[in-house]
């Protein structure tokens, strides 16, 4: 498995994040602000999600979906860590609010770092 190949998709694709909570009921959330960090691991900046980052505490497993107009896509399993502080932080800190951006609802820097270790990844062409 090699994220850095499917790239330009994850970075230029909003994704859709599935998790589950302690009742074991699900969440999906999209997500824009996404990089790809090495051949298994992707960050993803949490600018206004709220269920995603608390599921994740108490579960760390995750599944991720992005396809791109033609329906040419994937589907990642893995484990996801939350940061509000430290390197990952920072990372989105600078990477998606690094020049005072802003975003729709009102965000001016993120709830947060999400790091997925991806354990597998399925092709849909």
């Amino acid at each position: 498995m090699n994220l850095l190949e499917h790239k330009d998709l994850i970075e230029k694709t909003p994704i859709h994040i599935a998790t589950v909570n302690e009742l074991n009921n699900p969440n999906l959330s999209v997500a824009a602000d996404v990089r790809v960090l090495d051949d298994n691991k992707l960050i993803i900046c949490a600018s206004e999600m709220n269920n995603t980052p608390n599921n994740i505490k108490y579960n760390p497993n995750i599944v991720i979906t992005v396809f791109n107009e033609d329906w040419v896509g994937l589907r990642l399993f893995g484990k996801a860590s939350f940061y509000t502080e430290g390197e990952y932080y920072d990372f989105c800190k600078n990477t998606f609010f690094g020049n005072n951006e802003v975003t729709p609802q009102g965000a001016t820097k993120p709830k947060g770092a999400i790091v997925v270790t991806v354990d597998k990844l399925e092709e849909f062409k």
